[in-house]
């Protein structure tokens, strides 16, 4: 990495987020012999979605029945998300699937293995046969942090931290690098660099109840949007039924290794089991989306628990197979629930749906390239993958691993071949007069305050189950938003050092475009389909909506498509809609 001048960097390749997917793309591509600079907005490992993530990693490896393989994950796949994804983008994944997850194991992480060695795997919500692998001590999350860092430290790779990337940089048609806030003393960057890779996550801070960290705010997905890439299925977004609701200090459990590891029971608050009322075939046993739905209808019905929830119970299992199994993956569930004078054995846990992934997003093709010449994009900041639902146990982590693993190869090897490209000075510069207007302006809306309306607005009039009325009020209320408090951000205090007011005016302003594109983009499907549920066109329509919605800026408007899928290998039946469950 040269410092070509003073706030000026020059790499080959400039990896944005440095979670699993950044992380991963990052040491791929500095393995190629690049030259690669990975910055974040917060802290490696402390401030993004990866350590938040739970035990499992899928992988078609085949230990627990060896019927299991990548076509099997791949029919999974599809299925799961009702033919919207792209066939071509998913088998390339799922056939990286088995090397790139256990590469993580070689780089320390520590996964459950069976007596005779081999991994222990564990079928959940979506797959055909045991395929997620469970990481060692319950959390995931802390095992992948720790052999990213520990691999990241072992090539050399200083990530830089508390960089805010705030505009892409293009020239001649091709990234040629970023505009970037230093957090940490105010100062704006230029970046440089032969190939760009965003990897910056998903958007569930759009939403009011959510389980995703506070900088999910969906930053890549606006640079690559302003860059002139296309974002898809934004209107798809994965909602976790079993999130701890009800008094302070609960908020923040994750019980869902009581529903996945001990099958505990749904009741609302009538004592009833109410869940194969709305997904008879599953016997209980369904995918979130559906799951979160149910248990919405059922509050809607009167029969909901005090805060809006259900009740989630293992009482009716022998306390110490309780004990023993959360002792063996969840150790940290029974530890909180200790401190909090809960008894897990006897006492129900209310819980309820909380946005907990983004399954649309930066359209992309099997080399996870973006349309902009070397822009691309990888991990949950992407669309395309998932389609309409993600199936459970991993899939997020594994397609992180994979999708890095593809693109920062292929970054690398781009930037072999390219020279370098001159950077607009006179764009670099608007930029840069754009943070300073914000910097500057001490009165009028804080981003802080835009951001909670938007989260409202999403919840109340994008969540669970949507109708045309509640999206046309809620594009109303997005777009005022966008017309009268937009333009009147202000960053409060004076300091340049870690301004919390600077942070919240960009992501505020890009969480304004990604509501708007949301809420247009489930107007327009006039269907049901997995996480997309529409009270007014209650079932799925594969005759006119087996598409992808597409958006992209064209002359400074909003350009909507409907786009038929990439279908080369799995065809939906020919006039039956994919079941909603």
């Amino acid at each position: 990495m040269d410092c070509a001048a003073e706030n000026e960097l020059k790499v080959d390749v400039l990896v944005v987020g440095t979670e699993v997917a950044g992380a991963k793309a990052a040491i791929e591509a500095h393995a190629q012999g690049a030259t690669v600079l990975a910055v974040t907005k917060g802290a490696m490992g402390r401030s993004g979605a990866t350590v938040l993530a739970g035990a499992g990693v899928q992988a078609p490896i085949g230990h627990a029945d060896p019927r299991d393989n990548e076509e099997v994950f791949f029919s999974d796949v599809v299925k799961g998300g009702a033919f919207l994804n792209n066939q071509k983008l998913v088998e390339r994944l799922v056939n990286l699937a088995g090397s790139e997850v256990l590469k993580i194991e070689q780089w320390g992480a520590k996964l459950i293995k069976t007596r005779d060695g081999k991994f222990l795997q564990k079928q959940l919500p979506g797959s055909s046969y045991p395929r997620s692998l469970a990481a060692v001590g319950g959390s995931g999350g802390l095992q992948w942090r720790k052999a990213l860092r520990e691999e990241f430290k072992r090539q050399g790779i200083a990530p830089i931290e508390d960089f805010f990337v705030t505009k892409l940089l293009l020239s001649r048609g091709r990234a040629a690098g970023a505009v970037g806030v230093s957090l940490a003393d105010g100062r704006i960057v230029v970046v440089r660099s032969k190939t760009t890779i965003l990897a910056t996550g998903g958007c569930g801070q759009l939403f009011r109840r959510t389980d995703t960290p506070s900088g999910a705010t969906g930053d890549g997905m606006t640079l690559a949007f302003h860059a002139g890439a296309g974002l898809q299925d934004m209107e798809f977004h994965q909602f976790f039924p079993y999130h701890a609701y009800g008094p302070p200090g609960r908020e923040h459990i994750a019980v869902g290794p009581l529903r996945y590891a001990l099958h505990a029971k749904l009741y609302n608050s009538r004592g009833e089991e109410f869940l194969e009322n709305y997904i008879p075939s599953n016997k209980g046993w369904g995918l979130r989306d559906p799951t979160s739905r149910a248990i919405f209808m059922e509050n809607e019905a009167g029969r909901g628990s005090p805060s809006g929830g259900a009740y989630l119970s293992v009482a009716h299992l022998p306390h110490n197979m309780v004990r023993d199994t959360l002792k063996a993956l969840a150790p940290y569930l029974l530890s909180k629930a200790e401190k909090l004078g809960i008894d897990l054995c006897r006492e129900a846990f209310e819980i309820g749906p909380v946005v907990h992934y983004t399954l649309g997003g930066i359209r992309i093709d099997e080399g996870c390239e973006t349309g902009v010449p070397g822009l691309m994009a990888v991990g949950e900041s992407t669309g395309g993958i998932d389609g309409a639902e993600r199936i459970d146990g991993g899939t997020a982590i594994c397609w992180g691993l994979t999708t890095g693993h593809v693109a920062g190869k292929a970054a690398a090897e781009r930037a072999k071949e390219l020279d370098w490209l001159p950077v607009e000075r006179e764009e670099a510069a608007l930029e840069r007069n754009r943070i300073e207007t914000l910097y500057s302006r001490r009165e009028g809306v804080k981003g802080c305050d835009i951001k909670e309306k938007v989260k409202d607005i999403m919840w109340e009039k994008c969540g669970l189950v949507r109708d045309r009325a509640g999206l046309e009020e809620g594009l109303k209320l997005i777009r005022r938003i966008k017309e009268d408090d937009v333009p009147r951000m202000s960053v409060p205090g004076q300091s340049r050092c870690f301004n919390v007011g600077l942070v919240d005016a960009l992501e505020a302003e890009n969480l304004v475009t990604l509501a708007e594109l949301a809420l247009s983009s489930a107007l327009m499907r006039e269907e049901s389909r997995r996480a997309h549920y529409r009270r007014d066109f209650p079932v799925a329509n594969n005759r006119h909506w087996l598409k992808n919605i597409v958006v992209r800026r064209v002359d400074g408007k909003y350009v909507f498509d409907a786009v038929t899928p990439v279908m080369h290998k799995m065809q939906p039946p020919d006039e039956a809609a994919p079941e909603q469950n």
